[in-house]
């Protein structure tokens, strides 16, 4: 398994409770570097909305939003239901001592909105899309 991970893996090296991880660049769609605090937290918050529950045999039946069985049901109904899917999915991370939907829209095969988090090293907002 040699050589799986760069030479600059330290496994544990964040300590007990630490939010280090790999850190996700998004726009290039490649995962390498570090994060840590606050914007390693926006990223777990992230994944957890965009990973759907149930799904993956490796996540418990905790971890995950719901929100991808909104898609194609009513978008009255889909807006409605998202904010309270949104924050069950983040409220699950012990992480978050705070976490508070703002308002979400659906159209078609799209669900968006944004969720404000508290944790202890501050607070932020996660803008996600389903």
């Amino acid at each position: 398994m040699a050589g799986l991970l760069p030479d600059t893996a330290q496994y544990g090296a964040g300590g007990a409770g630490s939010s280090r991880t790999w850190k996700i660049d998004w726009e290039n769609r490649r995962i390498g570097g570090w994060t840590d605090g606050t914007e390693a937290l926006r990223q777990a918050a992230l994944l957890a909305l965009l990973t759907p529950r149930f799904r993956h045999v490796i996540y418990s039946f905790r971890y995950g939003s719901e929100l991808e069985s909104l898609i194609g049901r009513d978008a009255e109904y889909a807006a409605a239901a998202a904010p309270s899917m949104a924050e069950e999915a983040l409220e699950a991370d012990g992480r978050f001592s705070r976490v508070t939907a703002g308002s979400f829209s659906a159209a078609g095969d799209r669900i968006a909105g944004t969720v404000t988090v508290t944790a202890r090293s501050g607070s932020f907002r996660v803008d996600a899309a389903v």
